[in-house]
């Protein structure tokens, strides 16, 4: 009677695909930023873009980390709901939880403070002159969450998302020299609703921080750039297919060429190069397929197998090189049952 080897898998994995390193100039951003709660969401139409703002904060952090927002009481609006009518707001026994100074709640995870609205966050930059003619991007890793970004007093755009890095162009406003960015951060739920307790806002998980805890930084990249790429194993054909964008900030077409490389852990092995070239005006599309040879090494729990894509984009405005971590597996319903690779596989997650 034939064995079947199953494999025990976490979701985290299974939502791999790939993860970029690019090759770029940074300026970190992390440090002291100047700061103000904007509690009565006065600040848009008072233009406190324009002015300095009245307090400081460190980031990367939250306003609960700095001890910034409201002290927790029994009228704290929680963004969670499932509990708002426990016990605890009403029982004997937990009465001396109840007092000022002396609140523990026992349903909830309890920041020192809680703040939902919008608050400003302010700093100074000092671009340097070897920028001059660069493609600069500012990279806000885990906002949380919706952000509004105005340098020198004139407004860039709004960016809102909970899973992915705030990503803004600013070729056309950064010049060498000083400049004052200004980013509104607004923790309420509005337009993109994730749910009644949901775990990216709900206060018996992370709560509904305001700030930014990840990386926070300028990045200057040649003018002419990859903008992103995803890449898309297949097993069965064995190849992967790129799909990316390129931008181009110089203001004049330019012809470019592409070379994409993949290359196992350590470059033990190397893959022949697939190369293409294109006109870019000022946002160029592209798709290649890249042939993986005979016998690819796949990946799966047992064997981690990764490769790395080089991509390195050429044109006269120079060149700008991409890194992109992969592995070849499959991941499909096979009948009743879920397959990686062909190999039956067992989920197991909770709530």
């Amino acid at each position: 009677m034939m064995k079947i080897k199953y494999i025990l898998l976490s979701i985290p994995f299974l939502l791999f695909l790939s993860c970029g390193k690019e090759k770029t100039k940074t300026i970190d951003l992390s440090g002291t930023w100047h700061f103000q709660i904007d509690s009565l969401d006065r600040g848009v139409s008072e233009k406190w873009f324009d002015k300095d703002l009245s307090d400081t904060i460190s980031l990367p952090g939250s306003m609960a980390e700095n001890g910034k927002g409201d002290d927790i009481s029994v009228n704290t609006k929680w963004t969670g709901s499932m509990w708002n009518d426990s016990a605890w707001y009403k029982s004997p026994k937990w009465e001396k939880y109840r007092q000022p100074g002396n609140i523990k709640v026992s349903f909830w995870l309890s920041p020192n403070k809680v703040y939902t609205g919008p608050a400003w966050y302010q700093k100074k930059v000092d671009i340097p002159e070897d920028w001059k003619g660069k493609a600069v991007n500012l990279h806000l890793e885990r906002a949380h969450w919706e952000t509004t970004l105005w340098v020198d007093g004139g407004k860039v755009g709004m960016k809102n998302t909970l899973g992915t890095p705030h990503d803004y162009n600013l070729a056309e406003y950064l010049s060498p020299g000083e400049h004052t960015v200004t980013l509104r951060i607004d923790n309420r739920i509005k337009d993109i609703d994730p749910g009644v307790d949901a775990h990216s806002v709900s206060d018996n998980t992370q709560t509904n921080w305001n700030g930014i805890v990840g990386d926070i930084e300028l990045r200057a990249m040649n003018p002419v750039y990859i903008e992103s790429v995803q890449l898309y194993p297949d097993v069965a054909q064995k190849k992967v297919v790129a799909k990316g964008t390129v931008r181009n900030a110089t203001g004049q077409p330019q012809m470019t060429k592409l070379t994409m490389n993949a290359k196992t852990s350590g470059d033990a092995g190397i893959l022949e190069s697939k190369v293409k070239e294109m006109q870019i005006d000022t946002v160029g599309k592209f798709e290649m397929e890249y042939l993986m040879g005979e016998d690819p090494l796949l990946w799966d729990e047992f064997d981690p197998n990764l490769y790395t894509m080089h991509l390195k984009l050429e044109s006269e405005a120079g060149n700008h090189k991409k890194e992109v971590v992969f592995g070849m597996r499959d991941f499909k319903a096979n009948g009743k049952q879920f397959a990686v690779n062909g190999r039956p596989v067992f989920l197991r997650g909770t709530l």
